[in-house]
């Protein structure tokens, strides 16, 4: 019981930084934005390809799965350095 309402706390939490951290984000610039996004496609992309590499190292054979996650991780950082991830803010409201 007690470590359900931990988790729980913590999701709250967590929860509520990112609702703060959105909220904040609304009042930027649309260039900052634009910088803003293109550095979380960057970590997203790295964080998915040391996810699926670690992971193949770690089970010592080859998956599909794994292999699928570094690939997708690695087309995210190539695609978002030429610039083909573009989010358009006018498509959000």
């Amino acid at each position: 019981m007690k470590k359900g309402f931990l988790i729980l706390i913590r999701v709250f939490v967590v929860v509520g930084i990112l609702h703060f951290v959105s909220m904040r984000t609304m009042k930027l610039s649309e260039t900052k934005k634009t910088i803003y996004r293109k550095f979380f496609w960057h970590l997203y992309g790295i964080i998915f390809m040391l996810s699926g590499g670690l992971n193949l190292i770690e089970k010592g054979e080859f998956h599909w799965s794994f292999t699928l996650q570094f690939i997708i991780g690695l087309v995210t950082v190539i695609l978002n350095l030429l610039g083909k991830i573009e989010t358009k803010s006018s498509l959000i409201r």
